[in-house]
């Protein structure tokens, strides 16, 4: 079941750094760091290939996740702005939630897990026009609404 708690809200941005700046001098937010890695993902067009990614997201909920921009990915800009994403929510079961739901709302993108196994981590849906990410439960992390 999927908790309707919001857990964050993903903004694409043309540069995370500048990003930052703006969004604690007119926001007043604090960042928990940058996250900085690469990352298997697999989507229809391209298969499962390794994707490079520098998010940052902010200590106060719901949390604003902000990602820097990457060509050829549901995280492409056509210019440069910030845009806003996704929603994000937290799955029961990541696995169960998004094929559930993957008739009307079809899978755009899907974490990887290390021995291959989709999906892990997170899946991203869009239906009309609206993209959303369910997000696997982790160990250690606060869950919107327990």
């Amino acid at each position: 079941m999927i908790n309707p708690n919001l857990d964050h809200v993903g903004i694409v941005v043309a540069d995370l750094e500048t990003a930052m700046e703006a969004l604690s001098g007119n926001l007043g937010v604090e960042w928990m760091g940058v996250f900085d890695r690469t990352l298997a993902m697999h989507d229809a067009e391209h298969g499962t290939r390794d994707i490079q990614l520098k998010i940052a997201v902010t200590t106060q909920y719901p949390r604003l996740e902000v990602i820097q921009t990457i060509p050829d990915t549901p995280w492409a800009l056509g210019d440069d702005r910030m845009l806003l994403h996704h929603l994000a929510y937290y799955a029961g079961d990541l696995g169960e939630d998004s094929s559930r739901i993957a008739g009307p709302c079809p899978i755009e993108i899907a974490g990887v897990g290390d021995g291959g196994e989709i999906p892990r981590t997170f899946t991203y849906h869009v239906h009309a026009g609206l993209r959303f990410e369910l997000l696997e439960p982790r160990p250690g992390v606060t869950v919107p609404g327990q």
